[in-house]
């Protein structure tokens, strides 16, 4: 992934959008390529058979990445949270 947005900023590219399922996008979140997230949250609950936002295995809390919301906003009857990731500690 990482040479695929070298090759993508060589060509002009400055901003790339991953609307992708779980397995992607936890792949960009788990190595630190994601800038902004866009997460849309429906009054519904989903039940045990939904897939995850993220495929991204941690063992415990401590190791969940941070998020820094930056907005709240209704969107029909749902929310848009738009949420930057926070560094790590000593990153």
């Amino acid at each position: 992934l990482p040479a695929l947005l070298r090759e993508l900023a060589r060509r002009g590219a400055s901003e790339v959008l991953v609307e992708a399922g779980p397995r992607l996008a936890g792949a960009f979140a788990q190595l630190g390529l994601v800038d902004e997230y866009q997460i849309f949250i429906a009054g519904k609950f989903l039940g045990s058979s939904a897939r995850p936002l993220l495929d991204w295995p941690l063992a415990r809390m401590s190791q969940a990445q941070a998020l820094h919301i930056t907005e709240m906003r209704a969107v029909g009857d749902d929310w848009r949270v738009t949420a930057i990731p926070v560094p790590a500690p000593g990153v």
